[in-house]
């Protein structure tokens, strides 16, 4: 691992390195399909990512894919802008239930990852600093394209080549959506194939996990879960996994600068765009 995460978190970061400016060119690409040829209308509409590219950057840049949130019911394509620090941003929107049913949301997740592993190049990024995060229900999501190897393995890609992972109050067990689809109850505790925490395993990639302190509380105790499971169970080293809570309720939670500083840290650190005290 470049950088641990157990200690990144207490040391100032005092400069980025110096980037050097780009020439004159297009830094936001919106609206880019991202699917399969053979798509659906739906597929074709909501199968698009919209690409951030930092002001300024030397050489190429780490790449933060995310996905947003909204029950897997809702919500449209953003996330963190990190862009005026070096990060480019890829925000995919997906196909969504009541129209869309379990495991298609998750194909989509995939194919992006995919599309981003295959063509961020070409807009600068470094494949070798892809990083994935979600919110919510985009957290699931994430966690479930990089946990379960089996749906980048059949695109014929390794998750493993990732970055780091960055879940913010998602779901660790199976998604309440993927349970209602199933004539389930939100109150009906499910953990199959479907859910994070069937696929703990080690990792090579460091794991970042935010929720707030005043999250439902279900929600913190099946992340605490997740993490504990990791490191007695998959022997993940306790330094490349981290769970942190923030003041506030799901949702709404971190909206200070230390949640939000964090997150950049983690990203930044673990791509050596920071340089430590004391380093």
């Amino acid at each position: 691992m470049a950088n641990s995460i157990s200690r990144y978190l207490t040391l100032p970061v005092v400069a980025l390195v110096t980037i050097a400016a780009h020439s004159a060119e297009q830094k936001t690409h919106k609206g880019i399909y991202y699917g399969p040829a053979d798509a659906t209308e739906y597929q074709r509409e909501k199968c698009q990512l919209d690409i951030y590219l930092p002001e300024k950057a030397g050489g190429t840049f780490p790449v933060l894919l995310y996905f947003h949130g909204g029950g897997i019911t809702g919500g449209k394509r953003g996330g963190p802008n990190l862009t005026d620090q070096g990060v480019c941003l890829v925000a995919p929107s997906y196909r969504l239930s009541p129209k869309a049913k379990c495991p298609d949301y998750l194909n989509d997740a995939a194919d992006a990852l995919a599309w981003t592993f295959r063509n961020i190049r070409r807009y600068g990024g470094d494949t070798k600093r892809i990083f994935v995060g979600g919110g919510s229900a985009g957290s699931y999501i994430a966690s479930m394209i990089t946990m379960d190897k089996s749906w980048l393995a059949e695109r014929g890609l390794d998750v493993d080549q990732i970055a780091g992972l960055l879940p913010i109050s998602g779901h660790m067990i199976t998604h309440f959506t993927v349970r209602k689809e199933r004539g389930l109850s939100a109150a009906t505790g499910l953990a199959d194939g479907f859910a994070p925490l069937y696929h703990v395993r080690k990792t090579p990639f460091p794991i970042f996990i935010q929720c707030g302190d005043d999250d439902y509380p279900s929600r913190q105790e099946e992340n605490k879960l997740f993490v504990s499971m990791m490191i007695r169970y998959a022997k993940q080293p306790k330094e490349d996994i981290l769970y942190r809570e923030y003041p506030g309720t799901h949702g709404s939670f971190g909206k200070g600068k230390q949640k939000q500083e964090d997150f950049a840290r983690f990203i930044l650190e673990q791509s050596g765009l920071t340089e430590v005290e004391g380093k």
